[in-house]
């Protein structure tokens, strides 16, 4: 489909304002488990142990969503016993009252002439204290970053797209698509080719994908690390140069209903007991960055210096692995929140 038949082909605004109103005010959290290296490790170290546990500290943390993730590369290489354990996760947030919004990596895909089975344990460990999210790679995979690159894997990429949502597009147990998580300039073919997939699967659920998808998505989803009333903060990634405020006029001049996908950046001034009224004057449902503190080391900024002690302020993350909460302020917050 070219960019202008996704743009005619998306949801009209009342469609999806009425898909929206029954889920309210959304309260969401990206899910990874404490003992994750990475976002997309859950599906190859399954433990149903720790991941139960987890899930009912996000519910008693006041959490009603989830955003979670799954890549080209982990579908090519066991794509059934993928589907299996994505099948367990749902039905275990069924259970406990979670939405889920399913984000599709299809830039992060398979080298040609490999074969990791989820059992050999394709993550290369390389712990360094202190890093975030610095601290693993997927062996065999690469991330495809620049225009055209992908073209050779398409008809790879074509299936994953396809399988995936013509799986769940009819499953209630996933609300939402993101069907590609941060798309640079280069990478918007891509992007356009997934949601061109999506739509021939004529999924029940909304699409959406934030940063270049505003005009093709059926909800606006953006992703916002920036200081409530303060500044552009040139170390903060983005594509806008936006400030907070910007931010939110950009993603309210849509006109459709709309999720803050990622968001909570303590040391660079994004906290939640600055950004949640704005959210809520806006009606703005939201996901922060990580749940329990763990291997991912997502509660260590950025910038960090490897090695050194942990910050008093905590990057992100809402709570230890135990479940006790950072800061029990937040929690209140988070429980408290509606639109107003």
């Amino acid at each position: 489909m070219t960019h202008e038949e996704l743009m005619q082909s998306r949801w009209p605004v009342e469609r999806a304002e009425a898909y929206m109103k029954p889920f309210g005010a959304i309260k969401g959290v990206n899910f990874v488990p404490s003992y994750c290296y990475s976002y997309i490790e859950m599906w190859h170290h399954f433990r149903e142990d720790v991941i139960r546990r987890e899930l009912g500290f996000a519910k008693r943390a006041g959490f009603d969503s989830l955003r979670i993730f799954v890549a080209a590369c982990q579908w090519e290489s066991r794509r059934e016993l993928v589907k299996e354990r994505l099948d367990r996760f749902l039905d275990w947030c069924v259970e406990d009252g979670f939405s889920v919004m399913l984000t599709l990596q299809p830039n992060t895909y398979m080298m040609p002439g490999n074969d990791l089975g989820l059992e050999e344990d394709p993550f290369q460990i390389s712990y360094q204290p202190g890093r975030h999210d610095g601290s693993w790679k997927y062996k065999g995979a690469r991330i495809f970053d620049c225009h055209g690159q992908w073209e050779e894997d398409r008809e790879g990429i074509g299936a994953f797209v396809t399988d995936i949502v013509a799986c769940y597009g009819q499953d209630s147990r996933v609300a939402f698509w993101d069907l590609y998580n941060e798309c640079w300039e280069e990478n918007v073919p891509l992007q356009e080719y997934t949601f061109s997939l999506a739509r021939a699967q004529q999924p029940m659920q909304p699409l959406t994908a934030c940063w270049r998808a505003f005009d093709i998505s059926d909800v606006t989803t953006f992703h916002c690390y920036e200081t409530p009333g303060g500044p552009l903060d040139p170390m903060l990634p983005g594509i806008h140069d936006l400030t907070f405020e910007e931010e939110l006029a950009r993603a309210v001049s849509t006109g459709r209903p709309m999720l803050c996908s990622e968001c909570l950046a303590r040391t660079f001034g994004n906290e939640l007991a600055d950004f949640l009224p704005a959210f809520s004057r806006a009606h703005i449902g939201f996901y922060v960055w990580g749940l329990c503190a763990g291997s991912a080391q997502y509660h260590i900024p950025w910038d960090w210096p490897v090695g050194s002690p942990e910050p008093k302020r905590w990057f992100q993350c809402m709570l230890y692995p135990d479940g006790t909460p950072f800061d029990r302020r937040e929690i209140a917050l988070i429980q408290d929140f509606t639109f107003a």
